[in-house]
């Protein structure tokens, strides 16, 4: 199988080789291996990505969907609640809601109002926290929420995902995991239309 350099894997992908470095940091690539001082992905990978469908908000019923990008899952050290924040596909399932419910700078009652929180590294769908009860406010403008992370990924290749069938937003999780959803924002979260 022939493989690619970062540099051009990020080129077919149409994002930059940053943005690819977080998905390969995250682990959500799992073919990935490096040959000297270049990181290498397979070509077939790298494909099936770049064909991926991206989030279609009509069939999901809503007017906004909130978006929460992030970067690969880091260690925090002066959070009591949290070990991680961002995502790593082989955090746990509690260490993923933890990294991913706050402290965000945004607009609480935007958020809450969408219902969802897709949460992406790049421009990919890697989690989704629905049935929000409520927000805590915290220090400059910065919220964290209470809320259920309805499904995650742990592949975006193949890809492996996991939906909590018990919790409400469990359909749109399946709608929105693995696919492409790109949006703009000077903060961590973005609204998007349709």
């Amino acid at each position: 199988m022939t493989d690619m350099t970062t540099g051009v894997a990020a080129s077919e992908l149409g994002i930059s080789v940053n943005t690819l470095k977080k998905l390969i940091a995250a682990g959500l690539l799992p073919e990935v291996h490096e040959r000297g001082n270049r990181t290498l992905l397979p070509a077939g990978d790298v494909r099936v990505l770049a064909q991926r469908e991206t989030v279609d908000l009509e069939s999901l019923g809503c007017e906004e969907l909130a978006v929460l990008r992030v970067g690969p899952a880091e260690p925090v050290t002066d959070d009591t609640e949290r070990m991680w924040i961002g995502y790593g596909a082989r955090l746990t399932t509690k260490e993923k809601y933890e990294a991913l419910r706050g402290w965000w700078r945004c607009d609480p009652e935007r958020v809450k109002r969408a219902g969802v929180l897709a949460v992406t590294v790049g421009s990919y769908v890697v989690a989704v926290l629905t049935d929000f009860h409520g927000s805590e406010p915290g220090d400059g403008g910065r919220y964290r929420f209470s809320a259920q992370l309805a499904g995650y990924t742990t592949d975006l290749v193949t890809p492996v995902q996991v939906v909590r069938d018990e919790v409400p937003g469990a359909a749109e999780a399946r709608h929105l995991l693995g696919r492409r959803l790109d949006s703009e924002s000077g903060g961590p979260v973005a609204y998007v239309g349709r």
